[in-house]
């Protein structure tokens, strides 16, 4: 499991970098699809989902630990929350993309879950924001 971390943190940087260079969204948009091609998960919604749960998890995951830092402002502690509500509303979807009344209802905890993930990350905007207001009319700015 390491060394196919190790691997993936290597492969993950150079695409990083790669990327940056590209011309266009639709050499982005290329290269995103080749990665999901190269995955087996481009032409299966289920397996598509799946893996873009997987991606989420991953992100959220060292986000908890920043928002966790007692110097943390708000913004991290938002994307953190994001990065959560995102991964659970992946999660459902992994039962089926239209889902039937009986699967809503048997997630209805993950959606609500969800939901307070998003609610918790836009509070988190807020207290940004009044902060800037206030530094706003504390200096005068407009």
């Amino acid at each position: 499991m390491q060394l196919a971390n190790a691997l993936l943190g290597a492969v993950q940087i150079e695409a990083m970098l790669t990327e940056s260079a590209a011309t266009g969204t639709e050499d982005l948009a290329a290269a995103h699809h080749q990665q999901l091609a190269t995955a087996g998960v481009a032409d299966d919604p289920e397996k598509l989902v799946a893996f873009l749960r997987w991606q989420a998890l991953r992100v959220a995951g060292p986000l908890r630990l920043v928002a966790q830092d007692a110097s943390t402002g708000p913004i991290p502690l938002a994307a953190a929350h994001t990065a959560e509500g995102l991964q659970k509303l992946l999660g459902v979807i992994g039962a089926g993309q239209v889902p039937d009344v009986e699967t809503v209802k048997a997630h209805v905890v993950e959606i609500e879950a969800a939901r307070q993930c998003l609610l918790d990350a836009i509070g988190n905007v807020d207290i940004l924001l009044q902060m800037l207001n206030g530094l706003s009319a504390m200096f005068g700015d407009d």
